[in-house]
């Protein structure tokens, strides 16, 4: 049996994953699956890619511990399950990994394999876009999501021009709707549940 090679990140790869922007680095699902279990970075695996998330920013990290305590709210007494990024999204079957900063489950867990970390059956996923991850989030990661049968909404909130972006299945085979909340006073529609644009952006730090 053939030994898997280990991927190690460079000094290099670990100051840019600090200053907060990605790293890829092309490798095979086995070295992907090798390299997750070590490394302390949030990581995806897309397309023969390894996706070695950098640090977050203070805000970044604001706005998902709002909206979960929104979310949370939001489903308490009903049977959902709002989880944060270190719950591993697969589709069962394909070797793709994914994590997004909030996900809403729908029912029992369904697990990858012996993992009870990484589900197969988001319900729900909220991403935190950054100028690093604006392309990846938006495009191909987007397009995984949608792949997913479980998948209803798909929620891109936007730091920087204080906006969401907000993906919705519909009754049409491979049809979504899109979205955009970008108005102050507009209430944004969360699977149902209304929250003011200003109360999801209100009292965040400046940044330079």
């Amino acid at each position: 049996m053939q030994a898997i090679e280990k991927v190690r990140l460079t000094d290099k790869q670990v100051e840019t994953l600090e200053a907060g922007e990605l790293v890829e680095i092309s490798a095979s699902w086995e070295e992907f699956e090798d390299f997750l279990t070590e490394t302390d970075f949030r990581v995806e695996y897309h397309d023969g890619q390894i996706i070695v998330i950098g640090l977050a920013k203070l805000i970044h990290e604001i706005l998902v511990t709002r909206l979960a305590y929104l979310l949370t709210g939001y489903y308490l007494g009903r049977l959902f399950y709002v989880a944060g990024s270190n719950t591993g999204i697969r589709k069962d079957g394909k070797r793709r990994h994914y994590n997004g900063d909030l996900v809403v489950i729908k029912g029992k867990p369904i697990y990858q394999d012996k993992s009870r970390s990484i589900i197969t059956n988001p319900y729900l996923i909220v991403e935190i876009l950054s100028e690093s991850t604006l392309s990846y989030d938006l495009g191909a990661k987007r397009r995984r999501y949608e792949e997913m049968e479980t998948v209803q909404e798909i929620v891109f909130v936007d730091p920087i021009a204080r906006e969401l972006i907000i993906c919705r299945r519909t009754e049409k085979a491979n049809v979504w709707t899109e979205t955009l909340y970008n108005q102050p006073d507009e209430p944004v529609s969360i699977d149902g549940f209304d929250i003011p644009l200003t109360e999801i952006f209100a009292n965040l730090p400046e940044e330079e």
